[in-house]
């Protein structure tokens, strides 16, 4: 019988770690055995007793040590001591309905791809109401755009996370890029395509991926990944789209007008270009607004209303980490990224 080897990659992760082993166990497996790799990169919490606890319980899942830390490094380890042929690369912070596994490798073959994920919802890991602004803007279209894996339609797709994957296909492409520490997932799916493979998303079933915990660390997990946008663009060009810019280039608008509005103002006491830059600001706004009006119309909660204001620090904060991303290039090509 087939196996599917599922490569989960942790650190850290005690809060969601017992749920997610346990929504493992849980799959359905008709046409499969299933083997469960745990690549831990050294946590320093609960997470590996945790593992452990479940290693001595079930045959199935072994936890295997990640020692260079860094999720791509994760998953190579994984692909190395899979059994399967097939692989499913899957998220620490994100739990899966029991059909989930039966339901991508069906449509996989179906639909003779390399990889098959299914519909991923974006949940809040707590009650606070930072965990749930964060909830709010990450399942919405204008915070993450039509084209992320949160919110991409189902159908033959560029992009697919939490997979089952042909594990031949991911080994014959030379494993994840090491040297891509955020993104790599996205250049993985690329060479696959590249490759004349294809990619495909069903919503025959699910997956509940948890948002940050608060709107600080939410922020800092958009810079991050600003900044990797810019490190990827250089590195892996063909990895990246228009849309992981778009926050970079409305900074750029918002600074350049302010700079050189200013400097109009100064010299010639003219306000044309601020006051562009200023319905610019009023039109991000205003379509904030809008997408708060539609997102109300599924489930209300007055709370929402803030939600033009956290848009806008969302887009700022992702931005600015495309920024610093590419001041980092210009300062030091060599450098050994982090």
């Amino acid at each position: 019988m087939t196996t599917i080897s599922i490569i989960c990659p942790t650190f850290n992760e005690e809060s969601h770690i017992e749920r997610t082993l346990q929504s493992f166990l849980n799959q359905k497996r008709d046409s499969f055995d299933l083997e469960i790799l745990i690549v831990d990169g050294m946590s320093e919490d609960k997470t590996r007793s945790i593992v452990k606890e479940f290693e001595q319980k079930y045959l199935s899942i072994r936890l295997i040590d990640n020692k260079e830390t860094k999720t791509p490094f994760a998953f190579n380890e994984g692909l190395k001591n899979a059994k399967g042929e097939y692989v499913a690369i899957l998220g620490a912070h994100t739990y899966y309905a029991p059909n989930y596994l039966q339901v991508c490798y069906d449509e996989l073959l179906r639909t003779e791809s390399a990889g098959c994920t299914g519909r991923i919802i974006s949940s809040n890991p707590s009650d606070k109401i930072g965990a749930k602004y964060a909830q709010w803007i990450m399942e919405n279209s204008f915070g993450v755009s039509g084209s992320s894996f949160r919110t991409i339609k189902e159908g033959y797709t560029h992009s697919v996370n939490f997979a089952v994957f042909n594990k031949s296909v991911l080994l014959a492409l030379g494993g994840y890029d090491t040297t891509m520490h955020r993104n790599q997932d996205n250049d993985m799916n690329q060479r696959i395509c590249d490759a004349g493979y294809k990619l495909y998303c069903t919503w025959k079933t699910e997956c509940h991926y948890y948002t940050s915990s608060s709107l600080v660390k939410l922020f800092k997990y958009a810079k991050n990944n600003g900044y990797w946008n810019a490190i990827s663009l250089i590195h892996r060009t063909r990895s990246m789209r228009l849309y992981h810019f778009v926050p970079f280039l409305f900074l750029l608008t918002l600074l350049g007008g302010f700079v050189f509005g200013g400097i109009e103002f100064f010299f010639w006491h003219k306000y044309y270009i601020l006051l562009l830059t200023c319905i610019t600001l009023i039109i991000h706004l205003l379509t904030g607004a809008l997408f708060t009006v539609l997102s109300a119309f599924k489930v209300f909660d007055f709370r929402k209303s803030a939600l033009p204001i956290l848009f806008l620090i969302f887009h700022l904060s992702y931005g600015w980490g495309t920024l610093t991303g590419i001041g980092d290039l210009l300062i030091n090509k060599d450098h050994q990224w982090k």
